[in-house]
């Protein structure tokens, strides 16, 4: 299945997926609106039904003058008359039952000229199998009001949409096993591609050196050969060549196999790395001078004494002056440059050739993956050769870091712990 296919696939799946999101947002938000409305208008009949009871069965003559909602969860009563308290609690607690509206409530009096409160008391509707009498020793002026809270309103209304918000966190559950699934399949995916890549890539860099060694072979076979002392030997050397080519890359695979099973043992000592950089540039330097190119050395650290594997740490800056030379499509400009810091050891290799892509920086220390060239294979090797260098930088307790911009360069900076801080001193 191709890669835009896959994509598709992906987009349509993931809008399916927030339209099922909405939906069940919108039903839930629909389900609260309902209950609130039917909580509000259950209140509001249990409100009206008590003060209907209370002007019917009071001997004194009770005006109500309005039953106002003056909170989501808070009503008054405006009478201008006197209740029979006990009546009025005993009314609530029926007509809430009745209503279904099984909500713990508080109720007070208050007087209406000065606001203060006369009398009232918390209800839990759960527990009034038994209503207490109350002592009333006091009766409010003729002006005054009957304020009702519905405390756990929230909880009431939660209550009936459990089971809908256990379905809704099902869904967001089920929703990130799909997410998963798919980030999944797509870094499988990816992998197959790096894998195939470096199939293609080994079955090119083993192609060159075996037709070389067969053709080699073949002139060698010939009877007359041995009249050609020099091209005898011509020919010998070019299969010990294309051996020797063939043994490094195959030692290059089982490496990183090493790498990877913990397998690889460090030959510690203390290395002068400003010593390695110069020797490694030094032999460098006529690879780089045939391209019209030159190094630059400015070693500036004070302190250059690693303790480190001398034949790990000397691959490691060979592998980067090595790219630095195959992915520059200009005359090559290389700089190598040492501080102190933080406690150790900066090391800097700069390069002016084609650069990374910023979409390709965060895979660049991936084992097998090589910036994407299209069909041209211009530049030998597995993909293997920076994964190497931050295992081999992790192994000694450093620190890798990328720096490039597409067609200007790219800078590698490398930190080592310097012999006297290796230990925080």
């Amino acid at each position: 299945m191709s890669r835009t296919a896959i994509r598709n696939i992906i987009l349509l799946a993931f809008i399916s997926l927030a339209g099922i999101i909405a939906t069940q947002i919108f039903w839930v938000k629909k389900a609260m609106d309902l209950k609130e409305q039917q909580f509000n208008h259950r209140a509001y009949v249990a409100l009206k039904s008590v003060s209907d009871r209370l002007i019917h069965d009071t001997k004194n003559k009770v005006q109500l003058d309005g039953i106002n909602r003056k909170a989501s969860n808070y009503y008054t009563l405006d009478f201008t008359s006197p209740v029979n308290v006990r009546m009025l609690e005993n009314y609530l607690i029926i007509e809430s039952k009745n209503q279904n509206l099984n909500s713990d409530f508080e109720y007070g009096i208050f007087e209406c000229t000065t606001d203060s409160f006369y009398t009232g008391r918390y209800v839990n509707i759960q527990n009034t199998g038994k209503i207490e009498r109350l002592k009333i020793k006091a009766k409010p002026s003729e002006n005054y009001y009957i304020g009702v809270l519905f405390p756990k309103k929230t909880s009431y209304l939660h209550d009936d949409l459990k089971l809908l918000i256990f379905f809704s966190i099902v869904l967001l559950i089920v929703i990130g096993f799909f997410t998963y699934t798919i980030l999944v399949i797509l870094k499988q995916k990816k992998l197959s591609e790096i894998k195939t890549d470096f199939v293609n890539n080994m079955t090119h860099e083993f192609k060159t050196p075996i037709s070389t060694i067969a053709l080699a072979s073949d002139v060698l076979k010939r009877e007359d050969i041995t009249k050609y002392p020099e091209k005898l030997h011509h020919y010998a050397t070019i299969i010990q060549e294309e051996n020797k080519r063939l043994k490094n890359q195959v030692e290059s695979v089982l490496q990183v196999s090493q790498i990877e099973s913990h397998k690889i043992a460090l030959n510690i000592t203390e290395i002068n790395m400003h010593d390695l950089i110069e020797n490694i540039a030094k032999n460098m330097e006529p690879r780089v001078s045939e391209l019209d190119g030159k190094i630059r050395v400015e070693l500036h650290a004070k302190n250059a004494i690693v303790e480190g594997d001398e034949v790990h740490l000397t691959n490691i800056l060979y592998n980067l002056l090595d790219n630095a030379i195959k992915y520059c499509d200009k005359i090559p400009e290389i700089q190598i440059e040492t501080i102190n810091k933080h406690k150790g050891i900066e090391i800097a290799v700069r390069d002016n050739g084609k650069g990374i892509e910023t979409s390709s920086q965060g895979m660049i220390f991936e084992k097998f993956f090589r910036v994407p060239s299209g069909n041209v294979h211009d530049v030998k090797g597995f993909g293997l050769g920076l994964f190497y260098v931050k295992s081999m930088i992790k192994l000694h307790k450093g620190k890798i870091a990328l720096h490039s911009t597409p067609k200007i360069g790219t800078t590698f900076t490398i930190w080592l712990h310097t012999k006297d801080n290796k230990n925080g001193k």
